[in-house]
């Protein structure tokens, strides 16, 4: 009878279970970020072969996975701050109660108490990220659904509030690490393992079009020839978001390379 009413009273939400449900949570979620780290750690020992071998492209193209990963294993470090947070605190949750509307009907989302927001909103909003991997997350989300009501969990995962932390957003989101950062990791693995013949200018320029031209300009030779076939390859080299260089097209030689030419002059 006891335990009824304690369920009632906190609005389906029971304290031991959620608290049991998130230390499960948290567990799982430790096992995943050590299956991360052991994954980064074989993908920087493979990328330093690729650099020894010099293929810097392959390591180039690598690293960008790698990256993704180390940065989830931050975002899961915030989250399982969150998740401590709440299990030493899942009995305040339980008595806190929602307010009055004017129209004297409950609110269930006022009983999230405000010192709590960002935490749960944070991990109702992991839950539907990294729910696959914790699946506990989404046990908890129903608990809180039970507690705060369904338009709570909705404005959480959408994070409508913007009451979600920012960093475990930016480190469990979709990210794409931009080339510098590529660069400066890959200049770290290749420090970390001591490779003596890294270039990493060979990666900021891979097919050495800039660096040519600008030795043939300081030399103070004329420009003729292969040198203005160059010039004229590094003007018109196109830069893809990974840092390589595509080379213009050759002359044209039939009706189809002519008209790529001229929509290339458009």
């Amino acid at each position: 009878m006891r335990s009824f009413i304690n369920s009632k009273t906190s609005g389906g939400f029971d304290p031991p279970k959620v608290r049991a449900n998130i230390r499960m949570a948290t567990t799982r979620l430790g096992m995943q970020k050590n299956k991360l780290l052991n994954s980064v750690k074989t993908q920087r020992r493979g990328i330093a072969e690729l650099l020894a071998l010099e293929k810097y492209d392959s390591a180039r193209i690598r690293v960008e996975n790698c990256i993704r990963e180390d940065v989830n294993i931050e975002g899961f470090e915030v989250l399982s701050l969150f998740l401590d947070l709440l299990a030493n605190r899942v009995q305040l949750i339980a008595e806190s109660k929602p307010m009055r509307t004017d129209k004297n009907k409950k609110d269930p989302s006022s009983a999230c108490p405000p010192e709590l927001k960002e935490a749960i909103t944070s991990v109702l909003w992991a839950s539907a990220r990294v729910g696959d991997a914790v699946p506990e997350l989404a046990v908890l989300r129903k608990n809180f659904e039970a507690k705060f009501g369904h338009e709570f969990v909705e404005m959480a995962m959408s994070n409508a509030e913007f009451s979600v932390n920012q960093r475990m957003m930016e480190r469990l989101g979709m990210y794409t690490p931009p080339n510098d950062k590529c660069i400066a990791y890959l200049t770290n693995i290749a420090s970390e393992y001591q490779l003596s013949g890294y270039d990493e200018d060979r990666l900021r320029d891979p097919n050495g079009l800039v660096a040519s031209a600008a030795a043939a300009s300081g030399s103070g030779m004329e420009v003729t020839g292969a040198g203005a076939e160059l010039n004229q390859q590094v003007r018109g080299s196109i830069r893809t978001p990974s840092g390589l260089f595509i080379p213009p097209p050759k002359p044209p030689y039939d009706a189809l390379d002519q008209r790529l030419m001229q929509l290339m002059c458009v």
